[in-house]
């Protein structure tokens, strides 16, 4: 397979950049037919990455959740084959397959060998008015988690900050908002089963865990055709810092103010008036998808995409 290396320089809060000549190197040390392109930003990386799919061409993801997730979903509408070389600063979805952005070298090499894997996405669509929602353009794929509420809102805040990366950056976004931000009234609808609720925060996992480890769905399974719904309850302030700790280890799961639940179609809207507020947003993978009320869905094999052998997902030999 002839491949094109989509380098994002800005994941990771630059870390990419840096990397930059050593992954050039990593790249000529290998037998791959491969073209090294780097982006100027998101969108000219999914530009390039569809040329080169329409090209027959596989595609490598230098980068981390945020340039992976974009490429998939480039990936999915073309039928292409995606690689993953995680060198940003989450890189959930890269972790759940197996590959570690501390040996991001051993991911350039395993393209060249490597099964490719068919694994589920979601797909999330504005349902409402705001935003254009029902046209293409809300229509987003998710690699790894939705969320709306307390996380989307803590996600608007750290996408703005350049100064911290990672979990590091995501912990400081829940202090910041924890201070101002109130458990909201939404309708959940996870396969017609309808229930309304006051939480927190409800998150919607492809993958188990986002923000760079936390396993917010930690029983979530990459070829199960299912996507897991955790709703946090309106619990104290105090008592929301005293457990969030749990969510790295995915123990929050058996707080009694914690619910989960399982589905194919999940559909969410917000209950609270708008009464001039900012409307509750959701996000996909760390990226603005838009305004409430959506519909996330779990597309079944919808990403081919190469990974290690012991990655938990269906697998075939490279033809």
């Amino acid at each position: 397979m002839r491949w094109t290396a989509v380098v994002n320089p800005t994941a990771g809060r630059g870390r990419t950049r840096k990397l930059l000549p050593h992954l050039t190197d990593a790249f000529a040390g290998t037998d791959l037919d491969v073209d090294l392109r780097v982006s100027e930003d998101l969108e000219d990386a999914i530009r390039i990455a569809r040329g080169a799919f329409d090209a027959g061409l596989g595609v490598a993801a230098c980068g981390g959740d945020g340039t992976v997730n974009a490429l998939a979903g480039a990936a999915a509408d073309h039928g292409g084959v995606l690689g993953i070389v995680p060198t940003g600063a989450g890189n959930d979805f890269a972790r759940h397959l197996g590959l570690d952005r501390r040996r991001w070298r051993e991911a350039v090499s395993l393209l060249e060998t490597g099964p490719v894997g068919a694994v589920d996405l979601g797909r999330g669509e504005l349902t409402g008015d705001g935003d254009g929602g029902g046209t293409d353009a809300t229509v987003r794929w998710f690699t790894s988690v939705a969320n709306a509420g307390f996380d989307s809102e803590a996600n608007r805040w750290a996408n703005g900050v350049q100064w911290a990366s990672g979990t590091t950056l995501y912990v400081l976004a829940v202090l910041r908002t924890l201070a101002t931000y109130r458990p909201h009234r939404f309708h959940l609808t996870v396969d017609g089963d309808e229930h309304d609720i006051e939480a927190w925060l409800v998150a919607i996992g492809n993958t188990r865990g986002y923000a760079g480890g936390m396993q917010v769905t930690p029983a979530a399974e990459l070829d199960d055709g299912q996507l897991d719904v955790c709703v946090v309850g309106p619990v104290s302030r105090f008592e929301f810092l005293r457990s969030f700790p749990r969510v790295f280890r995915g123990t929050h799961v058996s707080h009694p103010a914690v619910d989960m639940h399982r589905g194919k179609v999940v559909e969410l809207a917000s209950l609270d008036p708008a009464n001039g507020s900012p409307a509750i947003e959701l996000y996909g993978a760390g990226e603005r998808i838009g305004p409430l009320p959506a519909r996330m869905e779990a597309v079944p094999g919808a990403l081919q995409v190469v990974v290690p052998d012991t990655a938990p997902v269906p697998k075939q030999p490279r033809a």
